[in-house]
């Protein structure tokens, strides 16, 4: 892996419109610092509580490249707000020392892509979207969404609920997204460095059986037929991807 560039370049936080949700509904930000992380809010210490139907998934531990086919995939078939559509989404997960690596993929013959890779305030979730939320740390409740259309449009965030979320802008280097039309649709791969990670969660420090929380997601709200899918099942009747209590577990192997 390249190095990383300095922390400096990778994050831009001042924000002049509203983030990203299945609704618009993150609102504008403020001035904030990868030295300066915003400040932590507890997370509840019993998620299974919440949700007892929380899915759980182990991140495969890798040595060198992912070899994509022989790594389990989690399946993002839940549509719970309305119909599927005939689509369908899945998602791999592995891990090293150095960062998670995440393939995404989606089976839908209506492919919208309108934004572009460069576009600091793309909203990928009004095209064929594909989403990871992930929480890194147990005891903070703070946690990201990494957000792609097909053309590697991305909208990458941190806060605590849907509202008042700080939108982030790694540099293309840094994740390493790169996406593909197949034959049934598109697929997306990208990489979370764990130097990413701590200049927004120092404490984090992954270790064999470490549990992350998160859940996956496909939507597309401009899409010919507007859908929502989920992997772990959401406790709301309407369409809300930003719901912690309903993310499943991540085991690190």
């Amino acid at each position: 892996m390249k190095k990383l560039l300095p922390v400096v370049a990778m994050f831009v936080f001042v924000l002049v419109m509203g983030g990203c949700s299945q609704q618009g509904g993150a609102s504008p930000q403020g001035a904030s610092s990868a030295g300066a992380p915003p400040a932590a809010s507890q997370a509840p210490s019993a998620p299974s509580a919440a949700n007892p139907d929380a899915k759980t998934y182990t991140v495969a531990r890798i040595s060198g490249e992912p070899s994509w086919g022989s790594i389990a995939q989690l399946d993002i078939d839940d549509a719970e707000w309305g119909d599927s559509f005939g689509i369908s989404a899945h998602a791999q997960l592995c891990h090293d020392d150095q960062a998670i690596y995440v393939r995404m993929w989606a089976e839908e013959q209506d492919v919208r892509a309108t934004y572009a890779a460069d576009d600091p305030f793309a909203k990928p979730y009004e095209d064929s979207c594909l989403e990871a939320f992930i929480m890194p740390v147990a005891g903070d409740a703070r946690y990201l969404n990494f957000e792609f259309n097909p053309n590697c449009a991305l909208c990458n965030e941190v806060g605590v609920q849907k509202q008042g979320r700080t939108r982030l802008l790694p540099d293309a280097e840094t994740l390493g997204a790169t996406s593909a039309r197949t034959p049934d649709g598109w697929e997306i791969t990208y990489r979370i460095p764990y130097d990413y990670l701590r200049t927004l969660y120092p404490a984090f420090s992954p270790e064999p059986g470490m549990q992350l929380r998160g859940n996956f997601y496909k939507c597309g709200n401009l899409t010919a037929n507007k859908h929502y899918l989920v992997w772990s099942h959401v406790n709301s009747d309407t369409p809300n991807f930003h719901a912690p209590d309903s993310f499943g577990t991540l085991v690190l192997e």
